[in-house]
């Protein structure tokens, strides 16, 4: 079953950036100029998942992995 990836960078419900990182460390996760933050804006968020749609099967299975996660 096919299921379009979220544009956002949320965390689960259990995890957030606050209490994985601290110091210097979350300045660095947090920055909008870091590699990491780039990389997923320019590149990541650019992948067309509906061209992989055809691969899963419409009414049978689980929900896929993120589709710009696996391929990036």
């Amino acid at each position: 079953m096919f299921k379009k990836s979220s544009e956002s960078g949320q965390l689960n419900i259990f995890t957030s950036s606050k209490s994985l990182f601290s110091g210097n460390s979350l300045k660095m996760y947090e920055d909008k100029q870091a590699w990491h933050n780039q990389f997923r804006k320019q590149i990541t968020m650019r992948i067309d998942e509906n061209i992989f749609r055809p691969l899963y099967c419409k009414d049978n299975g689980t929900p896929n992995a993120p589709i710009r996660i696996l391929v990036a």
